[in-house]
């Protein structure tokens, strides 16, 4: 089964990069963001490109980190709700039947 394969460039490096669930405007997209980021750590001081890769990696990997982390949160917030709606109800059942 051939791989959707995309062809994106981050500081006039091309990168073939695999579409696992992401089309070529999301990839082209996120591409261009890690290079401004890239860039905007250039600006606060010359650094090579490998480290600039590797803080770049390391900024997104943490905002996605945090971002399950909060999502994670949510869900077990509305599990409790449900489960709290499911005593309710059991209980408001159980004093019907009595």
């Amino acid at each position: 089964m051939p791989k959707d394969i995309v062809q994106v460039e981050i500081k006039r490096i091309p990168l073939d990069i695999e579409a696992a669930g992401l089309g070529m405007v999301e990839l082209t997209d996120l591409a261009a963001t890690v290079e401004k980021y890239m860039l905007q750590l250039q600006e606060e001081g010359e650094i090579d490109t490998l480290k600039q890769a590797l803080m770049a990696a390391l900024h997104f990997a943490a905002q996605a980190y945090l971002q399950s982390q909060n999502e994670g949160g949510k869900r077990k917030e509305e599990e409790s709700r449900v489960d709290d709606l499911i005593s309710k109800l059991k209980a408001s059942l159980d004093a019907s039947h009595k």
